[in-house]
């Protein structure tokens, strides 16, 4: 008995002061009724057919195809030769059996998320609409549910670009589809949630923290959806990294019936705590216990992870986290992979943020839009901070509507995000004067602005007042005095610039110009460097590299530059590549069509030699890696029987070692943490080997096929001859095992191209070397993207014996205006006017294809290859001539020369 009375005594002095032991907690023996969370993202029916008959019990859908979730429905309509991809509603259906555990409980849908509007019915009830297509969201369905039937749950999803809802147009693919995963949520009515934001209803505020003492305060919404009032117990129990309980708090209260409230407990005190950082990412939990006080019993449990830091964005010497200076260098993300759009399962969300950590970066800009919680979870768990922000991109509608959806994202991506201790800032709009509506309405377009600064203003005192400790951001492209002279440098706590110099425009040295005379005339703002980047296709190759060939060098020469800029200035807080992976963007052509290929890996997250420099920059433990691993197909032109040929060594030791093809040639220096050498290849297998000699478990190795193709034909060892016309690049085509060389003039005894000039698109800011347009009949672009103009022959000097001749033609010169993307691109907009290309064809002498008319006979756009055997006797060569009319020009894009025998 005076046991007991010492108990009462000991639970009294605790709830004095809202502190209760863990040991108190596990003496109540309380009941639990456990709330269930379960996907339900397999067996699926859908149709890309509407009909307001979709959502009915009995519908016929033998039409119909099963389908699981992730699912998106433009994985390949968005990669096709066909312009533009379906935009529109599509439904999705399920009969979906809930058993006795539902009974008097509350149930909920839970959406990952679906693109972008989703409309709910349940056994032919309409249940809501949600909008949006890049946070979660949730529908109570409670009242509709059959307990152990069958639900016919159907679902409506619309794509459709909809002038209220962000985002209206951007350089990346709008897929449709439910694209995350969906979640059966079974709870107590009464439990704890946030149910307007689908939030977990637990959110976390260290308002002191020091290395010395840290508070954590925690706010709770609790829901009573029972049929009576209830009384409650409210238990906090904080939990350390290692798993021990070091402290509980806990709260009565009384809850009416159908209502929500919000609980602040007294603060948790921390001594001497575990701060959360990229080398450190120590993280706390806490763990939220709801009691009903009549019948003793646990009506709902949720642990919250959380972390203990404090950081700060400075306008002269950059980030500072937990009191210490930390340059953050990352990149964006886009969700999507190749062949599978945007429905990423889990294994490709890790990868992607493992790829980031890996690297040795140590932030991700979550762009545009919010992403899976698993991403935001795995940077919190590996120690990459991050920024993430609302779908705001290019452009706005002038309307309350879209404020309100705009401002119904904040809501969501705030409070469903917000105890993410890898969260630093939160941003919106991005680039949204980029492309002004009123062209020619100067005064429209100063209504346009000032509605712009209205509604930032609008989202900027939201974001301030739902979360006062982190910092926004808005990213803007590089018109300075459009931003400033809009007014929207002043309302941000920081300022993202997206420059593309030396890429968009001519000048690498534009952006040291540009970020100097911002943080002059603005010495007192933060200033983040949010994209930066040069497209990269990992198949194409330069000796000679130039802005916009899209090839490893260029994009070599492009990031070294921008690294060391970046690097040398304090204020500059931090930089995020543009972008992580390649990834979708419907409009674009270029090397790749369809595909942004500004990505430091692929789309199948192969490396590219800018993740590799990276690499040796900032990791911290011993680096090597060869560059360009990927060119296992090499050739070039040699009249010896070795070709010499250039190799890239990235690392972060001072020398390394190169020995190739077993023999040591070596050691080699690294400059600003790349080596550079040349080797002298045979044809065939070559196989070098990288290592450092005070530590060969730090090593690499590569091995390629090398094929030489001879100056002069002095003997038969000749097998075939690929050449780009017009071109300094070198294009490896995979799939046919060769790869494609540059053009070179014709010399006696050689080979090569008699007469004309190369094509040179015309740019606002000069040439670029090779068309951007998407080839149609072709998934080798690259080689009819360039071609020589009025040639007059092509020839080589080739023994006798019998050939495959093929000749690439494609029409470069759009007859129709292309729809342009809304970024920076239209300052390449191909203006040249169609030229008349008719000619002939002969070869050797003898007509073989008379008034050949590309873009009548064929069209604009579109590859053709025209294929001839041709045998060559009495030593007379082969000569391919393109004799025109008057008026009249030729042109030929590649050539290719395979001897039979």
């Amino acid at each position: 008995m005076m046991k007991k009375i010492l108990n009462y005594i000991f639970f009294g002095w605790a709830l004095l002061f809202n502190i209760v032991t863990s040991s108190t907690l596990y003496s109540q023996n309380y009941k639990q009724e456990i709330s269930i969370n379960y996907t339900i993202n397999e067996s699926w029916e859908f149709s890309q057919i509407d009909s307001k008959e979709n959502y009915k019990n009995n519908l016929d859908t033998t039409t119909w195809t099963e389908v699981s979730m992730p699912h998106t429905w433009n994985a390949k309509d968005a990669i096709d030769d066909v312009l533009g991809f379906f935009q529109g509603p599509c439904w999705y259906r399920k009969e979906l059996l809930i058993g006795d555990e539902a009974s008097k409980k509350n149930v909920v849908l839970h959406f990952d998320g679906a693109n972008q509007v989703t409309e709910l019915y349940v056994n032919e009830t309409y249940v809501g609409k949600h909008i949006g297509g890049y946070s979660a969201f949730e529908f109570d369905i409670t009242p509709l549910i059959l307990i152990n039937k069958k639900n016919i749950i159907a679902i409506r999803v619309d794509n459709s670009i909809n002038p209220s809802i962000p985002p209206l147009s951007a350089d990346y693919t709008f897929f449709g589809g439910i694209y995350r995963g969906i979640s059966l949520l079974i709870s107590n009515l009464s439990n704890v949630s946030n149910p307007e934001f689908a939030s977990s209803g637990v959110l976390i505020s260290t308002p002191k923290v020091s290395d010395k003492e840290t508070l954590v305060e925690v706010k709770t919404t609790i829901n009573n959806f029972s049929t009576k009032k209830g009384k409650y117990k409210l238990q906090h129990e904080l939990i350390t990294p290692e798993g021990v309980v070091i402290s509980v708090v806990s709260k009565f209260f009384i809850v009416e019936t159908n209502t929500k409230i919000s609980i602040t407990t007294n603060p948790f005190q921390v001594e001497n705590p575990k701060l959360w950082s990229p080398d450190n990412p120590f993280l706390y939990r806490i763990r939220t216990t709801l009691i009903e006080i009549k019948t003793n019993t646990i009506l709902d449990k949720k642990d919250t992870s959380f972390g203990v830091r404090w950081f700060e964005f400075t306008a002269d010497k950059g980030f500072f986290l937990n009191g210490k200076p930390l340059k953050l260098i990352g990149t964006n993300r886009h969700q999507c992979y190749q062949d599978i759009g945007n429905a990423l399962p889990d294994e490709i969300h890790v990868r992607d943020v493992e790829l980031i950590k890996n690297m040795g970066g140590n932030f991700l800009r979550v762009s545009h839009y919010p992403q899976d919680p698993l991403v935001l979870n795995l940077c919190d768990k590996l120690g990459i901070l991050t920024m993430v922000e609302i779908p705001i991109v290019n452009a706005i509608t002038e309307s309350e509507d879209f404020l309100n959806n705009s401002m119904l994202m904040i809501n969501e991506m705030v409070f469903q995000n917000y105890n993410h201790p890898s969260i630093v800032c939160w941003g919106y709009m991005n680039e949204v004067l980029l492309r002004l509506p009123f062209k020619d309405n100067p005064e429209r377009n100063k209504v346009y602005c000032a509605e712009v600064k209205r509604q930032a203003n609008v989202i900027e005192k939201l974001l301030r007042d739902i979360d006062p400790n982190r910092y926004t951001i808005i990213p803007c492209h590089g018109a300075y005095n459009l931003y400033k002279e809009a007014g929207l440098l002043d309302i941000p706590k920081i300022i993202g610039w997206n420059l593309y110099q030396g890429w968009y425009s001519p000048k690498l040295e534009g952006f040291d110009e540009f970020i100097d005379i911002f943080h002059k005339e603005c010495p007192k703002k933060p200033v983040f460097i949010a994209e930066y980047g040069a497209d990269v296709d990992e198949k194409l190759h330069s000796l000679e590299p130039e802005r916009f060939d899209y090839t490893v060098e260029y994009g070599s020469v492009y990031q070294e530059y921008y690294l060391k800029s970046i690097m040398k200035r304090d204020f500059i807080s931090g930089a995020t590549l543009w972008n992580l992976n390649d990834f979708h963007s419907e409009y674009r052509g270029a090397a790749v069509p369809h595909i942004n290929k500004k990505g430091i890996v692929s789309q199948t997250r192969e490396l590219k030699d800018t993740y590799l420099l990276y690499q040796a920059n900032f990791l911290k433990t011993p680096f090597i890696a060869f560059g360009s691993k990927s060119w296992t197909i090499r050739a070039g032109v040699s009249n010896d029987t070795l070709l010499k040929q250039p190799i890239t060594i990235y690392t972060n030791l001072p020398k390394i070692t190169l020995v190739f093809d077993g023999k040591e040639l070596g050691e080699f220096s690294a400059v600003d943490n790349i080596v550079r050498a040349e080797v002298y290849c045979k044809s065939g297998e070559n196989t070098l080997h990288a290592f450092d000699k005070n530590n060969n478990q730090t090593e690499d190795f590569y091995s390629f096929n090398c094929h030489i193709v001879p100056k002069y034909f002095t003997n038969n060892d000749f097998t075939d001859l690929n050449v780009m016309l017009g071109s300094k690049r070198y294009f490896e085509d995979k799939d046919a095992a060769l790869c494609w060389i540059p053009e070179k003039e014709y010399t006696e005894g050689s080979w090569g191209y008699v007469g004309g000039e190369t094509l040179r698109v015309k740019t606002k800011n000069g040439s670029i070397p090779a068309s951007d347009l998407n080839i149609l009949n072709t998934e080798n672009d690259p080689i009819f993207q360039t071609q020589r103009i009025g040639i007059n022959e092509f020839k080589a000097d080739l023994t006798n014996a019998t050939y495959y001749v093929y000749l690439y033609f494609a029409h470069l010169f759009p007859v129709k205006e292309k729809q342009t993307l809304a970024n920076n691109l239209d300052t390449i907009k191909v203006d040249q006017a169609v030229q008349d290309f008719v000619f002939d064809i002969s070869i050797n002498g003898q007509l073989w294809i008379k008034d050949f008319d590309v873009l009548k006979q064929i069209g604009s756009e579109r590859a053709v290859i025209k294929k001839v055997i041709v045998t060559i006797t009495n030593g007379k060569g082969l000569s391919i001539g393109f004799p025109t009319k008057l008026g009249n020009k030729s042109f030929l894009n590649a050539i290719r020369i395979e001897k039979i025998n």
